[in-house]
């Protein structure tokens, strides 16, 4: 039978319909035949812990295709999930069960359906040390998971979420790289009947080996993956924090202090790629930030710009972002009180934070890159349509006796410019020529630096490669989208070109042999005895 989801049904459990004991149904005819033989009494189930109606199954054995499950004649079942994949959550519980038995570990493990079904999430509880474990099976809101992980907290000594492929969004991402420094995920193998499962760490820069749960083990600061030192955060977590004496008051950091550790904090984010909240840098910077007003973060955020870096280094503060992604309004005050300019819109801001956040993730990223120039503000808070690539011109002091005087700044020399006025580009260079070739009225510059694009592509190295082809992508797309955009001739294959030149030269050689010979009497009658002389033989 297909499943409603237009699939066949490939899993079910054994005994009853309430069991827990998932199967994976051989999908080849001989290795069904082998499992018969040796598992003569079984009886499979659409298993209500799977999502199913409860109903007996019954095993199809085929030659010519797939085997899979089947219901009974005039059966109705709603059951979504029917793949391989749909009974992990009892997969998961079993491993779990004999791990925890190999360990002499006191721990349960629940099923949990927060919404779409059963397998949702598979808590794993051990309750001597009051330790949790989520496995999380969907894909769960930043908001919903930062509630569900606030209230297990308050529940739990130690809690440690491990996410299955794709359920992790990516601000959770970021805020658990900011806090942790790792991410823990999990994955299943298919081994014959059953599935097994596979955990690692992972951060933006590596991950672990893929290790069974056996490899793993339940540490007094929770689960410990093989291959990755936990870094967990400095203040105390929800649950020890509620215990504290009520009369201990937290560590109050001086000004210097703050700023030191606020940057430490914006370097190390950017070292990761990631753009945290101020909620993520009060976690990692001290509790005491969220105390702070907005003036006063403004404040202390320009104390970071100025703690040094260098000119044109880029501006941290751009990292801060808020729960939608978007930087926060005070970001906008930062960016005027350093002198770089003064956004009239939060799009302008958006844009130009998002180009900052670029340039930091370039400088102190690992590997780090040459970081794209800074977009320039005008004097209305706008966008400039061209970004200049020269550095900025410097004035020099003259000492000569009598007093300074000021030396005019040397000329710089004028770019070089290749075929149709488009100036020649390092290959690095192109990649944010061809962003600001989008900003102009017309798609000729865009479309001439597609073709040094195309050049630039054999010499550059990763990951300035691929950089440079998502540009190039979003460009070829603008440049469909203009009307005034000439569109290319479709290219001919070799063969359809010999083909057109074969009927060509066979048209042109059926007209030549039809061509009759011109007359010169252009249709006029001939006269009696003009043509009909025929030459005289010559006397022998």
């Amino acid at each position: 039978m297909i499943g409603s989801d237009g699939r066949l049904v490939q899993t079910a459990v054994i005994g009853s319909r309430n069991s827990g004991r998932a199967i994976i149904l051989p999908t080849d005819a001989d290795e069904l035949t082998r499992w018969r033989r040796r598992h003569p009494t079984y009886t499979y189930w659409c298993g209500t812990q799977l999502g199913g109606c409860g109903n007996e199954l019954s095993d199809r054995l085929y030659r010519d295709k797939v085997c899979h499950f089947a219901h009974r004649p005039h059966t109705s079942c709603h059951r979504t999930a029917t793949g391989a994949a749909s009974a992990d959550h009892l997969f998961i519980k079993d491993d779990l069960a004999a791990w925890a038995g190999r360990n002499r570990l006191k721990g349960q493990a629940t099923s949990r359906d927060l919404g779409s079904g059963p397998g949702d999430a598979v808590d794993f509880r051990v309750g001597a040390a009051r330790q949790h474990v989520r496995f999380q099976f969907s894909r769960l809101a930043h908001a919903e998971w930062y509630q569900a992980r606030q209230r297990l907290s308050r529940e739990s000594f130690t809690l440690d979420w491990v996410f299955g492929p794709g359920t992790a969004q990516p601000e959770t991402l970021e805020e658990l790289y900011d806090e942790y420094g790792y991410l823990l995920r999990f994955r299943f193998e298919t081994l014959g009947a059953v599935r097994r499962i596979r955990l690692r760490a992972e951060d933006p820069r590596r991950s672990t080996d893929w290790v069974p749960l056996d490899a793993c083990a339940m540490t007094p600061a929770g689960l410990r993956v093989p291959g990755v030192e936990p870094r967990r955060r400095s203040g105390p977590r929800p649950a020890a924090a509620a215990g504290a004496p009520r009369g201990e008051a937290p560590v109050r950091r001086s000004r210097a202090e703050q700023v030191l550790a606020l940057k430490e904090a914006l370097v190390s984010a950017a070292r990761f790629r990631t753009r945290p909240t101020w909620e993520a840098l009060a976690r990692t910077a001290g509790s005491a930030l969220l105390e702070l007003s907005v003036p006063d973060r403004v404040g202390l955020l320009v104390a970071v710009e100025q703690t040094g870096g260098g000119e044109g280094s880029p501006l941290l503060s751009a990292l801060i972002r808020t729960g939608e992604s978007d930087p926060p309004p005070y970001v906008g005050d930062v960016i005027a009180a350093v002198g770089c300019g003064v956004p009239a819109t939060a799009a302008v801001l958006k844009r130009w934070c998002q180009r900052e956040a670029d340039r930091a993730f370039a400088v102190y990223g690992v590997p780090s890159r040459t970081a794209p120039p800074r977009l320039p503000l005008t004097a209305d808070g706008q966008l400039a349509a061209q970004q200049s690539t020269e550095p900025a011109q410097r004035q020099t002091i003259v000492h000569v006796q009598g007093g300074l005087v000021w030396q005019a700044p040397a000329r710089p020399k004028p770019q070089p410019e290749g075929r149709g006025g488009i100036p020649l580009y390092r290959d690095t260079e192109i990649r944010h020529a061809l962003r600001g070739a989008r900003q102009r009225p017309g798609p000729k510059h865009a479309a001439a630096l597609m073709v040094r694009a195309e050049e630039a592509l054999t010499r550059l190295p990763e990951p300035q490669r691929t950089q440079l082809v998502a540009e190039m992508a979003t460009t070829r797309r603008w440049l469909d989208s203009r009307p005034d955009t000439l569109k290319p001739k479709p290219r001919q294959s070799r063969r359809a070109k010999k083909a057109v030149d074969a009927k060509k030269s066979a048209r042109a050689k059926k007209t030549e042999q039809g061509k009759k010979a011109k007359n010169p009497l252009n249709g006029a009658r001939p006269l009696p005895g003009v043509g009909d002389a025929r030459p005289k033989k010559r006397p022998k």
